[in-house]
């Protein structure tokens, strides 16, 4: 009889302690030591954000569009890059996205060139951009050019610069895509970005505001930011670099 009684207090006592121990491991862990149930209801891993895919509001991405005539209808897609400044404003980088450097590139072109037009407030289509997000891309402002402002903008450099010898012999005629120039035209795009870069810093920031107002007057638009903005992000920039590719003669 005592063995019996002796057995029940140790059962009670055991499943008092029990119930103890796992309420309290529950007020412990319920704030901040438990994963986040993933939807099939299983405990997933703590997933940390990536900051690289996200730049400091100060240093935005922008996305760079060429096109043939901002002031057509219909404009055609001839290049698009994605840069970003570095070294503290210095620098620039320029990554190709069309012509695209995948393996399957040209399918990739068709895709996102059949995607693009400029809606009514001449910014581009929702599902051209949708299909660059896909490629987790990321840009937080747009500027479109075309190949008066480009044309315009060599002027400005020859002016500027007396001594300016153009880096891409074919001129504005090289940087119109073509499928089966696909790689030819993402080299000349690339010249010609880096022979404005080697004039830079352009002196005179005032002047040559005025002027890419009155220039390009309609053949240039931006996203997202200002002309002014965008000349006092170059104020101090003096070189430029392109990770993903090697420039003819470099």
């Amino acid at each position: 009889m005592k063995s019996k009684l002796m057995l029940v207090i140790f059962l009670v006592c055991f499943s008092l302690f029990l119930f103890l121990g796992f309420r309290a491991s529950q007020a412990v862990f319920s704030e901040d030591g438990v994963p986040e149930m993933t939807s099939s209801g299983g405990a997933g891993p703590v997933m940390l954000e990536e900051v690289t895919s996200q730049p400091q509001p100060g240093d935005p991405f922008t996305l760079l569009l060429f096109v043939d005539d901002l002031t057509a209808l219909n404009p055609t897609l001839n290049g698009v890059w994605l840069s970003r400044s570095s070294d503290g404003g210095q620098g620039s980088l320029f990554f190709p996205i069309f012509p695209s450097q995948a393996e399957d590139g040209d399918q990739r072109d068709i895709n996102l060139r059949g995607a693009f037009w400029l809606d009514e407030s001449f910014r581009p289509s929702q599902q051209f951009q949708t299909i660059l997000r896909d490629r987790n891309l990321v840009w937080h402002r747009v500027i479109l050019l075309d190949q008066s402002a480009l044309e315009e903008a060599g002027l400005i450099l020859e002016e500027l610069n007396p001594d300016f010898q153009p880096l891409n012999s074919v001129g504005l005629a090289g940087l119109t895509y073509t499928v089966e120039n696909r790689s030819i035209v993402q080299s000349n795009q690339a010249l010609f970005i880096h022979e404005i870069c080697s004039q830079l810093p352009l002196p005179a920031h005032n002047d040559l505001l005025q002027r890419f107002l009155e220039g390009f007057a309609g053949h240039l638009r931006v996203v997202g930011t200002t002309p002014l903005a965008i000349t006092q992000s170059w104020s101090q920039v003096s070189y430029c670099l392109f990770p993903t590719l090697v420039l003819p003669g470099q």
